[in-house]
């Protein structure tokens, strides 16, 4: 398993806009503190905020501000905002049902990590992260 690039971004982006004392940031001070390409982050950004994480206000005094409270913002909502729902195999796919799935050995097996992959995600919160706390709930 391993953490996209993408959603690496969004949780140093968050974090970012956790620890800093402004309440509009632009995509230009993220993409330099974080060292983050811009057109990349706008993406990512504009994901955040389809999400309800974000908010975004146009103009020279616009930017990027939290929609929620850093302690309301857990990683699998930052997760599901980037990546979608998680699915660690194909047949784990909403409504798709494998052919084996019946006889499957393993299904139990993915379902156990998926379920404590998202509860672990969902017990961590972005404010977690910021203050370097996580490490009292994993």
């Amino acid at each position: 398993m391993q953490v996209s690039k993408s959603l690496d971004y969004a949780v140093r982006s968050l974090t970012y806009i956790a620890k800093e004392k402004a309440n509009v940031f632009t995509i230009r001070d993220i993409s330099e503190k974080q060292h983050i390409p811009q057109n990349y982050l706008a993406k990512i950004m504009r994901k955040l905020v389809q999400k309800g994480l974000l908010s975004s206000s146009p103009g020279p005094e616009g930017g990027y501000s939290l929609r929620k409270s850093t302690d309301d913002i857990s990683l699998k909502d930052v997760y599901e905002a980037i990546e979608g729902d998680m699915q660690l195999i194909d047949c784990m796919e909403k409504n798709v049902v494998c052919e084996l799935f019946n006889s499957c050995s393993q299904r139990s097996v993915w379902d156990h990590l998926q379920l404590h992959t998202l509860n672990f995600l969902n017990d961590i919160t972005v404010e977690d992260i910021a203050t370097n706390n996580f490490r009292n709930k994993a």
